[in-house]
């Protein structure tokens, strides 16, 4: 259930109803949706800094008991009524601002998973290097012991099973690592291809709408001009008459008579 709407609907019964109708539903949502949405909700593709939703810190206070998710639905839907709720814009410009959105939202992405890898990267070298440090710390101390040729093999065995172990764990973990931002950046894309899609079928209609309205304003400022004609010519026409009478001429003294 949207809350995209709800404050405003009905602003011709006054501003205290409209807010009292918002937390009977809100307080009506908490208490039966949670549970469900839980259980059922879709998984949520991208994290929330990525998604394109409405400002609605407003309400966010009413809001409170509603399941994340839910919140999330009802931001973006809100966020797309916004988009198409203003029949003035061209629809071209309609769709420039959603996709300079969009293309915000994935340089915003980008950026993160950038930021990570750099991360991740630098926290591997300092592994890296402080194990190579360890072991050539080990290693000389070694040299200066007093050991067998059993006993230095073994131990230089040692060290390279250590070695080998620690680049097969870091390996494991960059392919985990990179596993996991190839999900990331697949439901990411995935994310953006719906909501583009979700975009261009209320695009269309809104391009009709906007015709339509277009049209319209269009037949209105028609008539009003038709309007405005016809009047002129009712008041040349009710001045016809007086402006065909001969005008009647005036001695110096004479005043005309008053009726």
């Amino acid at each position: 259930m949207s809350l995209t709407r709800l404050p405003f609907e009905k602003r011709s019964r006054g501003p205290l109803i409209g807010l009292w109708t918002l937390i009977i539903i809100v307080s009506c949502l908490s208490m039966n949706t949670p549970a469900m949405a839980d259980e059922n909700a879709p998984e949520t593709l991208v994290d929330e800094k990525y998604s394109l939703k409405a400002d609605r810190e407003a309400l966010e206070k009413l809001r409170k008991d509603i399941p994340a998710d839910v919140k999330k639905e009802n931001d973006e839907k809100a966020f797309m009524d916004q988009m198409m709720s203003d029949l003035s814009r061209n629809p071209s410009e309609v769709r420039g601002k959603f996709s300079s959105l969009l293309n915000k939202k994935r340089t915003l992405f980008n950026k993160d998973m950038t930021k990570a890898r750099e991360t991740f990267t630098k926290a591997q070298k300092k592994e890296r290097d402080e194990f190579s440090k360890d072991l050539g710390e080990q290693r000389k101390d070694a040299s200066k012991k007093k050991m067998s040729s059993e006993e230095r093999k073994d131990f230089f065995d040692d060290l390279e099973a250590k070695r080998k172990d620690f680049y097969a764990n870091q390996k494991e973990k960059r392919d985990e690592f990179e596993a996991n931002m190839r999900d990331k950046r697949k439901d990411f894309d995935d994310y953006a291809r719906s909501k583009n899609d979700e975009f261009n079928q209320l695009h269309r209609d809104y391009s009709k709408r906007y015709e339509e309205n277009k049209k319209l304003e269009k037949d209105r400022k028609k008539e009003a001009e038709e309007q405005r004609k016809q009047q002129t010519f009712n008041l040349d026409q009710e001045y016809e008459p007086v402006r065909k009478k001969a005008p009647k001429i005036l001695a110096p003294n004479e005043s005309e008579p008053s009726n």
